[in-house]
């Protein structure tokens, strides 16, 4: 059973209103003074912005997003990007300390809400709890609109070997190494799929806060 990645952080300080990280010491861009970073726009990412991250890491040459991608600072740069639409060079500029609080936030953002303890008992159970009901708006005709508050991978245990093949040959299609698939969001989104026989769109729909909880669930040992 693969180990699954512990997403917590440090808790806020007290000073710090929520999704808003506010910095030690102010830092100036490009002519202007920033004293804090607004992070709500997190809540409007998907798993699917997550797999495009981790397939621009790779493609530039990130050895760590292969494996435990959310400890990088690469990473957290590439969410805060688009979270805050801002330019990458505003991250990349940014001294190395106020970067670990913008690092902290994204780390306790993509951690949800559930306690530790909980999560890790939904993935023995092999069932994906969500944070917040989630309302599906994909292409499905038949199940768009309906709301979950969970999914039950399960059926993850009855794939067979061509089940796995075709998983490994869409990501290899899809620009992945099927060689690192255990740390891999696009290939947990394939078989939650199989498994479920709900559309990929569902699982790419979902926040951004549910992709490591996904993946570690679909990795959690269905096979021993």
């Amino acid at each position: 059973m693969a180990e699954a990645i512990a997403l917590e952080a440090a808790a806020p300080e007290a000073a710090e209103k929520k999704n808003v990280v506010v910095f030690k010491k102010p830092y100036k861009f490009e002519g202007k003074e920033y004293t804090e970073l607004d992070l709500s726009g997190m809540e409007r990412l998907t798993v699917q912005d997550v797999i495009d991250i981790q397939r621009e890491l790779i493609e530039q040459g990130n050895a760590a997003a292969l494996g435990a991608i959310e400890a990088t600072t690469g990473y957290a740069m590439a969410l805060a990007t688009k979270a805050c639409r801002k330019p990458v060079e505003l991250f990349k500029l940014m001294p190395r300390k106020t970067m670990e609080q913008v690092q902290e936030a994204i780390l306790r953002a993509l951690a949800g809400s559930q306690p530790r303890e909980q999560a890790e008992a939904q993935i023995k159970a092999h069932v994906v709890k969500f944070d917040q009901p989630y309302i599906y708006d994909g292409k499905k005709a038949d199940i768009k609109g309906q709301t979950f508050e969970s999914v039950d991978l399960s059926g993850v245990g009855n794939l067979c070997t061509m089940h796995e093949i075709t998983a490994e040959n869409r990501m290899a299609a899809e620009g992945f190494s099927p060689l690192n698939k255990d740390r891999n969001y696009l290939h947990a989104v394939i078989v939650a799929s199989q498994a479920t026989g709900l559309p990929e769109d569902f699982f790419t729909g979902l926040p951004v806060c549910e992709a490591a909880k996904l993946r570690n669930t679909v990795d959690s040992g269905f096979f021993e």
